[in-house]
């Protein structure tokens, strides 16, 4: 961490609320509060603050300093509920978050996609939305991009699975190609989902965030958001209430009201469906907590005759769109020894073997485009569970991926492919073996999935009749209540989402700037 950043938030209006729950900076009005410093809520607080608004930014995590140099330890910081988040369903599914200042950017891949012109399309001719579709998209990418320093992966940088990829991709005749991301001089310390050590990734809490404070954001950490406050109409927001958090246990400690003219949730597609449902907004609204959508990601991991260490370098840095008509995006993936072992599907021999060869072992991921949506079903210990089942479509897409890859790994020094499948054949060592697989018949919950874009839960619509707030994100029923997160996205986007939901975030602040 640099002087700079550690000077910020060594800032008077740095608030510990755990530390310092009576701080003066509690009994201020604020124009505007929001709530969650992620992609969405770090960007509209920062864009505020540059016109000298009063802006309260408020998150429920500790800052994620020190960084922590094992991914385990990191995980178990920075990720809500120790990395155990996701959906209910066949299979289930781990959605990774963060709770921390910076929200989840902190522990994504920094991957940087501008939305497809086919999905603005989509959401012109079948939503509607054409004032959403005809704001300037090309000012708001370049904008954040230019904030976030968004650049190509080196491939000097990138960790040895990656040039393997690359080479059997290329062979074939297929691009294999570097991801933009939001970084500057990456050094490949492989930390990009557990906190960048070296401050190379452009994440909200070294980019955004600082640049707020210094305008004269507060920020509030330690600060849960439990409720938004309303007047006796029912239509205005008035601030939310605020549980101090315990950083050590995540307990409780006692609430405090903090007064807002505007309130801006930036929660994410899980928990801001959650918050206006406890808070009694937008619960006649029956889109509310549905049109979950997630991206399925899988990967397989190749077994190769030398050491190759692939959490050595950027660990997702390069992709190929060889099978985009299908539904399929290739994007690389590499998880650290002391968590990449826990997480595959195999028992005796070949758990042995994995665990014992996993320097050997190039690793490369797969998500495809929703076929289905997932809905918020119940709460269980104050947690919104959803439900998200996959359809034989995508069975059909992940057999699909899985072949495609292990046949171009085959093609090559190759000893083994795992599939990360629970049913057998999962581990091939040659062709045969993979048209055993192709020929076996495979339920959903015969796949190890992850899934790491959630959108859509609070979507855009033209009235509350076809979502949950307006092509200015704002809540319908509401006169100053905004969503500025993922959910607030009206379909699946088929890439990862940071950068769509940073320019949403852009462009809502210029639109309430000027109310």
């Amino acid at each position: 961490m640099n002087d700079f950043i550690r000077e910020i938030y060594h800032s008077k209006n740095v608030i510990d609320l755990y530390s310092n729950p009576s701080c003066e900076y509690t009994k201020i009005t604020y124009d505007f509060i929001v709530v969650g410093s992620g992609a969405g809520g770090a960007v509209v607080a920062k864009e505020l603050s540059e016109i000298g608004a009063k802006v309260a930014l408020i998150e429920e995590g500790p800052l994620p300093f020190p960084f922590e140099k094992s991914a385990f330890r990191s995980l178990l910081k920075i990720y809500r509920e120790s990395g155990f988040t996701g959906v209910l369903g066949k299979p289930m599914i781990p959605i990774p978050l963060g709770r921390c200042v910076g929200g989840t950017t902190t522990i994504n891949s920094g991957t940087c996609f501008r939305t497809p012109q086919e999905v603005f399309d989509k959401w012109n001719n079948e939503l509607n939305l054409s004032t959403l579709v005809n704001s300037n998209w090309e000012y708001l990418f370049t904008k954040v991009e230019k904030e976030i320093h968004v650049e190509e992966a080196k491939w000097e940088v990138m960790n040895k699975s990656s040039h393997f990829i690359k080479r059997i991709f290329t062979t074939h005749g297929y691009e294999c190609l570097p991801l933009r991301r939001n970084t500057e001089n990456c050094q490949g310390c492989g930390m990009c989902c557990y906190v960048c050590t070296s401050g190379a990734k452009k994440s909200m809490e070294v980019s955004y965030i600082p640049k707020g404070i210094k305008n004269g954001m507060l920020l509030f950490y330690n600060a849960k958001v439990t409720r938004i406050s309303l007047d006796s109409n029912h239509k205005r927001i008035t601030g939310v209430e605020v549980e101090i958090v315990n950083p050590s246990n995540k307990k409780p400690l006692g609430k405090i009201n903090i007064k807002g003219g505007v309130v801006i949730i930036a929660c994410g597609a899980l928990l801001t469906p959650s918050l206006l449902q406890k808070s009694g907004i937008a619960r006649n609204n029956t889109h509310l907590g549905k049109h979950l959508t997630i991206h399925p990601a899988s990967k397989i991991s190749i077994e190769l005759e030398e050491d190759i260490y692939s959490w050595v370098g950027i660990p997702q840095a390069c992709y190929s769109t060889a099978l985009e008509k299908e539904g399929i995006i290739f994007e690389g993936v590499a998880m650290p020894p002391d968590l990449g072992p826990s997480a595959i599907p195999f028992i005796g021999e070949e758990l042995v073997n994995y665990f014992t060869n996993y320097r050997k072992m190039a690793t490369f991921g797969f998500m495809i485009k929703d076929s289905t949506e997932g809905y918020l079903k119940t709460h269980i210990n104050n947690q919104p569970i959803y439900y998200y089942q996959l359809t034989e479509s995508d069975v059909s897409r992940l057999k699909k991926a899985i072949t495609f890859l292990s046949e171009l790994a085959m093609s090559e020094k190759t000893k083994k492919v795992y599939a990360m499948v629970s049913k057998k054949p999962n581990v091939f060592s040659s062709l045969e073996d993979i048209q055993k697989f192709m020929k076996t018949k495979h339920s959903p919950n015969d796949f190890e999935c992850m899934a790491f874009h959630p959108l859509g839960t609070c979507r855009v619509g033209t009235s509350p009749e076809n979502g949950v707030c307006d092509e200015t994100l704002k809540v319908f029923g509401t006169e100053n209540l905004y969503i500025c997160d993922g959910s607030a996205i009206p379909t699946s986007l088929g890439v990862n989402p940071q950068l769509t939901i940073m320019a949403f975030a852009t462009r809502l602040a210029t639109i309430i700037s000027k109310t």
